[in-house]
């Protein structure tokens, strides 16, 4: 039996990237998966792919900032797949520029997306967790939080989700719902790829193994968590990050 049989995963941001290679990921150990992003085309790609290899799967477009819409989205996943028992938080966007030539606009974005879809995806499938007595929550941050080697308003948001994740833990281990955090370091992305060559250099000279890591090796660690080896973590970070750094 496939360790996530029967169960019912949400990943946001699943139309590419580390969202992708989790969604795949946790359909293969048995999962049925809601793939939920802004990017219809990448969601459909996805679920079709999960479908393809005879797992269940279904996109739903929606922005993780509005909070309507993501229960929607919710709903629809529990219509099709069932109860939702896994939640991969992992929407996110980068932030560019340095704090001095930052707008008020471009710094709430960030932090919006990030932290504010965290917020109410939770939120919509929590609930229905604690009932069931059942339930994973994993949400992505980042070296970053360690580092300090990005924009100010990503290390920021990336920081604020540690917290989430550390105090959510605390008040909902008792009902069954575990909540544990993903940090990963410098993962082959498109997001990665949009600094120029200088600085993609410098970045992988940081990293003690030699190369990026790829998608689906933070999928791993998130299918750690999600499936029978996560049951003794709470509010703990993961953090496959090649040897950038040693969080402790």
């Amino acid at each position: 039996m496939a360790a996530l049989e029967g169960r019912v995963a949400l990943v946001t941001g699943a139309g590419t990237g580390i969202g992708r290679a989790t969604a795949i990921r946790l359909a293969a150990d048995g999962a049925a998966v809601g793939c939920v992003g802004l990017g219809e085309d990448g969601l459909v790609e996805v679920a079709e792919a999960i479908r393809a290899a005879g797992g269940r799967a279904i996109p739903v477009v929606a922005d993780v900032t509005d909070g309507a819409a993501v229960a929607a989205g919710v709903q629809a996943v529990q219509l099709e797949l069932g109860q939702v028992g896994i939640l991969v938080n992992n929407a996110g966007i980068p932030g560019a520029g340095r704090f001095t030539d930052l707008d008020y606009a471009g710094w709430r974005r960030v932090l919006d997306v990030h932290v504010d879809g965290a917020f109410h995806a939770t939120q919509a499938v929590l609930p229905g967790m604690i009932e069931a007595g059942w339930g994973r929550v994993i949400t992505i941050a980042s070296e970053a939080v360690w580092l300090g080697n990005t924009s100010v308003q990503y290390a920021t948001a990336k920081a604020a989700l540690l917290g989430f994740t550390r105090s959510l833990a605390r008040q909902v281990a008792g009902s069954g719902v575990l909540v544990n955090a993903v940090a990963p370091g410098p993962v082959e992305t498109r997001m990665l790829f949009d600094n120029t060559e200088a600085e993609i250099a410098a970045e992988r000279a940081t990293v003690l193994i030699g190369r990026f890591l790829q998608p689906a090796e933070i999928a791993a660690s998130i299918a750690f968590l999600a499936g029978p080896g996560g049951d003794g973590y709470v509010g703990q970070v993961l953090s496959p990050n090649g040897g950038t750094v040693f969080p402790g």
